[in-house]
């Protein structure tokens, strides 16, 4: 189980850190719009044109990503119930401890590309800003993608099914809903969000990593 949990983290993560290799270098183009330039311009410089920036699909998104954090702060609730109520770190569940790692390396992750590593700008400048802000890879999809991925996987821990399974549908759709009404928002590049997606499931495997590397730890 850990060798394959590696295989899958090495795996996914190669397939994303060449995507944005290649975002990077193929087919850059101008953007006259915020006077910078984007890859993959062929397709992401017709799609924001033809959909361009929508205010409905814009603040559904922030809405959903508050509900992200939502589920975040659950697992933080439970990791501090457990560690109250057994009275010691090492009795909390490892599960927990391995989505704490996962989120921490997912902020980590954001700040990387936002601060250090720019690939993209905005394909508009929002309001209140004088210039487009980085967007690669979408924030939003990348928490969706990691938070919520890794928040289905804790749902096969419960054993009542039909609550279970309609946990999964709910967190599912929030899910693509995050992905899609940023996707449509205008706010993004469609690379940004494939990005995001990829990038969300390089966490995805880290986060089944640790949780194999610590349940060999417990054996």
């Amino acid at each position: 189980m850990r060798k394959k949990s590696l295989i899958q983290f090495v795996a996914v993560t190669l397939i994303a850190v060449v995507f944005t290799v290649l975002v990077k270098i193929v087919d850059v183009g101008f953007v006259s719009s915020t006077g910078s330039l984007v890859g993959f311009s062929s397709v992401n410089i017709p799609f924001s044109q033809k959909f361009g920036f929508n205010p409905i699909f814009y603040k559904v998104s922030e809405v959903l990503g508050y509900l992200v954090f939502l589920v975040i702060a659950v697992f933080a609730f439970i990791g501090c119930y457990q560690l109250i109520k057994r009275k010691s770190l090492m009795k909390v569940d490892k599960d927990l401890y391995a989505l704490a790692i996962t989120y921490v390396f997912t902020f980590a992750l954001y700040i990387f590309f936002d601060k250090v590593l720019v690939i993209n700008l905005r394909p508009i400048i929002m309001a209140g800003e004088s210039i487009a802000e980085p967007s690669f890879p979408s924030s939003h999809t990348l928490l969706a993608v990691s938070v919520l991925g890794t928040a289905i996987s804790e749902c096969g821990k419960i054993r009542r099914k039909s609550f279970r399974v309609s946990l999964v549908i709910v967190l599912a759709i929030l899910m693509g809903a995050t992905v899609l009404s940023r996707l449509f928002s205008g706010v993004h590049w469609v690379t940004d969000i494939i990005a995001g997606i990829l990038w969300g499931e390089v966490m995805m495997t880290l986060y089944q990593l640790f949780s194999a590397l610590f349940s060999k730890e417990e054996k």
